[in-house]
């Protein structure tokens, strides 16, 4: 007799289209971040003409599962057949990492306001089925925290959790180039958005989320309010948009140096603390010292500052206030070592190459699958390099600076359940345009990384 597990499931509303998204109650106020999930998901596949979803090229990997997390079916989700193909995935607490992949649009909340209830309880879960190639997303889900435990029938918390269908994301993406229309006739189109599209622009720059928020019934009156808080301006925009506090294209951003240093820079800051006596500093988050660098920019809306710190993790930009408390205004994201980019998969072996950085030098990380147990006899004659620029041939690698692929050290801390990680520090500062390149044996390239962003 076959046995199947209990698994207590409920029926699980579908939202078909973003005007069904509007009707229920999910990451609609400050500070969710829960259609800002849904819209960043949508940069990361395709979706064919039959509701077909899968990965683009390089923004999943096999590997590590970045930027996702596997997880164990919550209790009121579809049962999946262990086939060890398929499985639920989620990007889980901001707390837990998450925040070191995402972009800032989607983090700047949990970086400024942490004390404000209801910035981590959104969630994206996913189902991934890895015997195809693309990877291919079977379900997308979206849920809250608070109610992400078995549901309880008594109080309805089941209804927290919707399944999303292909024609909604499909819907979204169709927002973010929607034939070069100008602002005016989307207005035209839809004229029920009235100020809260305008709302919505003067606070998101990227294409096509505005209009998803408006159009998704995002509280944007509420976080305009907010936002008009935090950087001195009117609550009720006396002059339409001309009176806004606009943060659309506002960035505090940390890039690297030829030399390996610390460059900060800061762009788009709202006019209303221009006239503020302010200062940009950079402080080591894991320190709860003073700055490491401080430089006042009363003023200057943009501007960048070469330090002589070395790029290292953990760095985070702070706009200050200078007055008697010198009162921070707003932090920047925290630098994660890899610069936010995704390993790429070695040629089809269970293992993977990131390029990061370690107190300013270029450095190189293996994931290695554990289940891959004969990586050190197929990975023998193998090696990494590390190149000026993408342009440069394979031979014409930094003097010196490579290693074999055996003689990586493990790093014990970083190494999971599921994988290992191996990792080379060269003696070569983390340049811009710099690249990692993985050799199979002589010149059999298997993997390039990004080029380290400019």
């Amino acid at each position: 007799m076959l046995f199947l597990p209990l698994v207590f499931t409920l029926e699980i509303q579908t939202i078909n289209s973003i005007n069904e998204l509007k009707e229920d109650d999910f990451g609609k106020s400050f500070p969710q971040h829960g259609l800002l999930l849904l819209y960043w998901f949508t940069s990361l596949i395709d979706i064919d003409q039959i509701g077909i979803i899968r990965f683009k090229k390089g923004s999943y990997d096999l590997v590590t599962d970045y930027p996702f997390q596997l997880i164990e079916n919550p209790g009121y989700l579809p049962y999946i057949i262990p086939t060890g193909q398929s499985a639920y995935y989620s990007v889980d607490d901001l707390e837990d990492g998450f925040v070191n992949y995402l972009p800032f649009y989607i983090t700047q909340d949990f970086y400024n306001f942490k004390n404000h209830e209801g910035q981590t309880v959104d969630r994206l879960i996913i189902v991934i089925d890895k015997w195809y190639t693309p990877v291919r997303v079977d379900q997308v889900y979206i849920s809250e925290a608070s109610k992400y435990n078995p549901p309880n029938v008594t109080n309805g918390n089941i209804t927290a959790t919707y399944k999303v269908g292909a024609q909604v994301l499909r819907q979204i993406t169709t927002l973010t180039n929607p034939l070069d229309c100008q602002n005016k006739f989307l207005k035209e189109i839809f004229p029920h958005l009235g100020f809260g599209l305008t709302l919505a622009e003067s606070m998101f720059g990227q294409p096509g989320l505005p209009l998803f928020l408006a159009l998704s019934g995002y509280d944007l009156e509420g976080r305009y309010n907010i936002t008009a808080q935090t950087w001195s301006c009117p609550l009720v925009p006396a002059e339409g948009r001309k009176s806004l506090c606009d943060t659309s294209k506002l960035e505090l951003a940390i890039r690297t140096s030829h030399e390996g240093h610390a460059v900060i820079s800061w762009h788009g800051l709202p006019s209303s603390i221009l006239k503020s006596h302010t200062t940009v500093a950079l402080f080591q988050s894991s320190d709860r010292g003073g700055p490491l660098v401080e430089k006042r920019i009363d003023g200057q809306a943009s501007g960048a500052l070469e330090t002589a710190v070395a790029l290292d993790s953990g760095l985070q930009i702070h706009l200050i206030k200078q007055d008697v408390s010198d009162t921070t205004i707003w932090r920047g994201p925290t630098f994660s070592d890899a610069n936010r980019q995704l390993p790429v998969q070695v040629g089809n072996a269970s293992a993977s190459l990131m390029l990061f950085t370690r107190k300013g030098y270029a450095a190189a990380r293996l994931f290695i699958r554990k289940s891959y147990a004969t990586w050190k006899d197929d990975f023998y004659y193998s090696w990494v390099a590390f190149y000026s620029s993408p342009d440069e041939t394979n031979e014409n690698y930094l003097s010196r600076q490579w290693q074999w692929v055996t003689h990586f050290r493990k790093h014990k801390l970083l190494s999971l359940v599921i994988y290992d990680v191996y990792e080379y520090v060269s003696g070569t500062a983390i340049t811009p345009g710099i690249q990692a390149r993985f050799f199979l044996s002589e010149y059999d390239e298997v993997a390039r990384t990004k080029a380290w962003d400019m």
